[in-house]
């Protein structure tokens, strides 16, 4: 059996919520993340696709079937806003994680 890898994710935290209407909808679960770097090979992918999407950011969360694409991620430390556009689930390091990539967006509070 293969040694499980030890996960730290301490980088900050982020909140995810539901989009509704251009504004936050609920908020679904709060997740400690730790920062990926985006590459060259993935930032030009996703520049150059057919649907012209980029990535600003990309971060690795513990996995969690509460998250889905569309979504809000909103960053404790300085409130900014990524819409999560990908969900890759990671097998591979032998632990359950996701890394969710994102653009900013800048989504109003619910009234």
């Amino acid at each position: 059996m293969p040694r499980q890898q030890v996960e730290v994710f301490n980088d900050g935290a982020v909140k995810i919520y539901a989009a509704k209407d251009r504004r936050l909808g609920d908020l679904k679960i709060s997740l400690r993340y730790q920062e990926q770097s985006v590459g060259v090979v993935r930032y030009y992918s996703a520049e150059n696709s057919a649907d012209g999407n980029r990535i600003d950011r990309v971060i690795k969360v513990p996995h969690t079937d509460k998250v889905n694409r569309m979504d809000i991620a909103v960053d404790q430390k300085d409130g900014r806003q990524y819409r999560i556009t990908r969900i890759q689930a990671k097998p591979e390091s032998g632990v359950d994680l996701y890394d969710l990539e994102s653009v900013t967006v800048q989504i109003k509070e619910a009234t």
